[in-house]
């Protein structure tokens, strides 16, 4: 106590002296072993002393600092103070008196630009989603290519729901996976996941904040589309969607498209006149065209998943005839027709089995009449 009240009085006359030089506000701890200087961009020279405390257990002995593991500070002691000028941080390791280590502190510079990762303008810094009611989410990012960056710190909480949401990094450091231990899915959220990150390059922090629902975020993966007849399709839920349906139901955006020959089809192309939203999961199939369904959360304006595309081939008629440069016969589909033949052959050999079965009778009887002559 009496280290920080004199250094208190240290930095008010400093700050008489030098106008630049900050109070102990200016800086704050991100997590254990590392503080966070905030820097005023607008000023030309900002400067801002901050305490360092090797450890409780080291007070009183004979403690040594280096700055970046190599430049030897002249200030000893268990607790010195540093001036951090503009976003020069550093790291500052202590030893004992045979130069054993025993601690260290990670100082940086927060300032208010945007420069380690990227804006998009339809994503924003920091996209988050998440393909069920589960209670867990991902987020990506862009890196800047002109800045070595990576994650500091992740901190996700609800305002009323404590923090029992945890996160994991990526092995490539683009992306993060988390989990809210607490989250159910038949209840109403109250309150908004409040998601920050902080991204370090060198020696700087920038921090960025995000906030949401989790069915604000929710988009189903990609729907199964299997063919039933010449002039139907069924569509399926996703494997990884909610059960039961009924509770969780998905709306289907549908659209048949023309696929012109040699031109690969594409869904994504602006809506044709035949667009229309069902609940329906038999879809029927007009002749020569493309089938394509995406779906989304019935009760909430949530995005959209992928498309997913059946192309049944110009010719139905002619489903197992491939002919250069036009699409081959789905394998579904040419299973179902192995399947018909197989059946076809089942039948014939049945009938006649069965006729076989019926002279075999006839034959019994004729005998059976002439042992009772």
């Amino acid at each position: 106590q009496m280290f920080f009240l004199l250094l208190g009085t240290l930095m008010l006359l400093q700050s008489s002296a030098v106008g630049s030089i900050k109070t102990a506000e200016s800086y704050w701890t991100l997590k254990p072993n590392v503080l966070v200087v905030n820097v005023d961009v607008g000023k030309d020279v900002n400067m801002v002393q901050v305490p360092l405390i090797c450890g409780e257990a080291y007070e009183g002995q004979n403690v040594t600092w280096t700055k970046n593991k190599d430049e030897k500070l002249k200030a000893q002691g268990n607790k010195i103070v540093i001036t951090v000028e503009g976003w020069k941080g550093a790291n500052y390791s202590c030893f004992n008196k045979e130069g054993s280590y025993l601690n260290h502190t990670l100082v940086l510079a927060q300032w208010t630009f945007k420069k380690i990762i990227k804006n998009t303008p339809e994503k924003g810094y920091i996209h988050c989603s998440t393909n069920n009611y589960g209670g867990s989410f991902q987020c990506f990012w862009t890196w800047d290519v002109n800045r070595n960056g990576h994650v500091a710190h992740i901190k996700a909480t609800r305002p009323h729901g404590g923090s029992n949401i945890s996160c994991s990094l990526d092995s490539k450091g683009q992306s993060i996976t988390c989990l809210d231990q607490d989250y159910c899915p038949y209840s109403e959220e109250v309150d908004r996941i409040n998601l920050t990150i902080y991204f370090r390059s060198s020696y700087v922090v920038e921090t960025y904040n995000t906030k949401f629902y989790i069915m604000d975020i929710v988009r189903p993966d990609v729907v199964a589309i299997s063919r039933i007849n010449q002039t139907s399709v069924e569509v399926g839920y996703p494997h990884s969607w909610n059960t039961p349906s009924s509770y969780f139901p998905l709306i289907f955006q549908v659209k048949e498209i023309r696929c012109p020959k040699g031109i690969k089809c594409d869904c994504s192309k602006p809506n044709s006149p035949e667009t229309y939203l069902t609940q329906s999961h038999q879809l029927p199939v007009t002749k020569g065209r493309a089938v394509c369904v995406r779906a989304r959360d019935e009760f909430c304006n949530s995005s959209w998943s992928e498309w997913s595309l059946y192309n049944q081939g110009k010719d139905l008629s002619s489903l197992t005839r491939v002919e250069p440069e036009e699409q081959e016969t789905p394998k579904a589909e040419q299973v179902e027709l192995k399947s018909s033949k197989v059946e076809q052959a089942e039948l014939k050999t049945s009938k006649a089995e069965q006729a076989k079965l019926q002279t075999t009778n006839a034959e019994l009887k004729v005998q059976e009449t002439t042992r009772v002559k």
